[in-house]
């Protein structure tokens, strides 16, 4: 189990900007459930789902995609099952139909495909994903924060996040990764708690300001 109390206490004495975030937002949901309790298979088809469009976006997809599927949970044999053509009806552009079915494929005849990684580095986490079609970096480091429970992850091509980063330390300004990596380094070995509290500002801002 994680010691939220010494995790807390590391990263705002290490960085003083996460003090009133941590008071805001409290113990980061990402704590709170244990990465061995996590689906696998439905975490990868949802980080799919999400590349490229909103939150909002992604979300109805995913609604949708459960009401026709008849559950709460994606498994390989489920979305076998079904036609492509029937996923995206739903919303889901053909490219994610094609990788999602390939990757359910793939599951089905290797069961151990996914759980294997709970066993490797993040290097080799991400090597071993991306080779599948439709799975980039971003995808990868996304799996590693919310299924796999990698602590020390930082995604520098995830909108949100970098959004969170600018909001909070350059008001809002745009700076170079070198800039970036000085703030982010702070918050090692728990780089993915700190980017929790990112885009928790990124999404209240976009909430509550008319920016865009």
């Amino acid at each position: 189990m994680y010691d939220w109390p010494d995790i807390k206490k590391y990263l705002i004495g290490r960085d003083p900007y996460l003090v009133p975030l941590v008071t805001n937002y409290g113990k980061p949901g990402l704590l709170s459930t244990k990465a061995s309790q996590v689906d696998l298979f439905d975490t990868l088809v949802n980080s799919i789902i999400s590349q490229q469009i909103s939150t909002l976006a992604a979300n109805s997809v995913r609604t949708r995609l459960h009401k026709l599927l008849n559950t709460e949970n994606f498994s390989a044999d489920i979305l076998l099952a079904v036609s492509e053509s029937a996923l995206n009806s739903m919303g889901l552009s053909r490219p994610k139909c094609r990788y999602i079915k390939s990757i359910a494929c793939s599951v089905n005849e290797s069961p151990k495909l996914l759980t294997d990684l709970r066993n490797l580095d993040d290097y080799e986490v991400v090597d071993r994903l991306i080779k599948f079609k439709g799975i980039g970096i971003w995808t990868a480091q996304m799996f590693q924060i919310a299924a796999l429970g990698r602590l020390d992850i930082f995604a520098p091509k995830d909108v949100g996040l970098m959004r969170g980063v600018r909001l909070t330390y350059f008001n809002g300004e745009t700076r170079g990764l070198d800039d970036v990596a000085e703030v982010t380094n702070k918050w090692k070995p728990y780089r993915s708690i700190g980017s929790w509290y990112m885009w928790q500002v990124a999404n209240n801002f976009s909430v509550h300001s008319h920016e865009e």
